[in-house]
Order: C-alpha cells, then structure tokens, then sequence
C-alpha cells in the first residue's frame, strides 16, 4: 500500500512540475519567428562587446556577423507576460566552456509594435551549468522571479557556484544603459 501510494504521490509531483513549465512556455507568448527576432535584438545586450566595438557602436550593421552568429546559441526557454507588452523571460545560451554547459539569463523586456524590442531588463544572470541542473535550478529562479521574491539568497555570496552569478555585491544591471555594469569600475569615474 505504502508503495502505490508513494507512485502516486510521485506521479502527482512530476505532473505539478510539468503543468508549470506549460503555463510558462515560450510559444505561448511568442511565435517562433518572435522568439528570434526577439534573441536577434537583446543578443546586442546580452553577448559580449564584438572586436573592435564600443557600447556605442555596438549596433551598428559592421558587427551583425558576430551577433549572428552569437544568435544560434540561444533559446527561449520561459515566459510570462506581465502588463502592457511587458514579459519576463528566461532564456539560456551556450556558454563558453571545455564541457558542455549553458548559462540562464532571467529578466523582463517590452515588446513594441512589429516586435521591436523597447525595454530590455536583465534580474539575472546564472553560472554556467551541464543542461539537468540548469533545467531545475534556472526555471526555479524564473518561477521565484515573476513573483516579485528576492533573490538575494540565490547569489554566489550565499550559493557559491550553484545559482546566480550576475547581480552580486560588484556588478549590477544598469536598466537605463541595459548593460551590467562595475561598481567598483563606476567609482573610479
């Protein structure tokens, strides 16, 4: 009795689990075709610097190769949408690594008419992770996030490597510039 029990009380677990990432799956917000114009514009936020660029030139057409091709390792992986064309978003791209892993970037972006994008805001950012973990522990911030928790106890200072990388006690994210940003580097201007 105590094992049928303990199968139903799994399956009823692994149901929960899969009916939330339903409801914050990425093609209910967005079509594919979205999607990618969507990774195609906040890519320039989100990579780093190309060769030769600066924050200020980094959208201009002599730098769409690196972009481009920057684009193909990123996904869509949740989202939720808020109010006024608002969504937060969670979407990962492969990180650069000798094992295979990805990162996770967390936040929330506005989305205009003919999807340009308006607003772009990064909450977070993780460590570079094999796929499993950063499934369960990317869509465990996601879900954390859009309910307006903090996530302070998340950052490497309180988690070491596990979680967040990206705000901690030096780097932040600069929603009017959207681009993390140096506290330590800011002081020094």
């Amino acid at each position: 009795m105590k094992i049928v029990q303990f199968s139903l009380c799994l399956f009823l677990l692994l149901c929960a689990h899969g009916c939330k990432k339903a409801l914050h799956n990425p093609d209910t917000c967005f079509s594919k075709e979205q999607q990618a114009s969507i990774i195609a514009q906040t890519v320039r936020y989100a990579e780093r610097l190309p060769p030769a660029a600066t924050h200020e030139t980094k959208f201009n057409a002599e730098f769409d190769w690196y972009y481009s091709l920057a684009v193909e390792g990123y996904d869509f992986r949740a989202c939720s949408p808020e109010l006024d064309s608002t969504y937060y978003f969670l979407m990962t791209r492969k990180a650069r690594s000798i094992w295979p892993a990805r990162e996770a970037i967390g936040g929330r972006l506005k989305v205009g008419p003919q999807n340009k994008v308006a607003g772009y805001e990064e909450i977070f950012r993780t460590w570079k992770m094999a796929e499993d973990s950063l499934n369960s522990r990317a869509f465990e911030l996601f879900d954390l996030m859009i309910t307006g928790e903090d996530l302070t106890r998340f950052q490497t200072k309180y988690q070491g490597d596990r979680y967040i990388e990206f705000p901690d006690e030096r780097f932040y994210f600069d929603k009017q510039s959207r681009r993390w940003r140096d506290r330590e580097l800011d002081k020094m201007q």
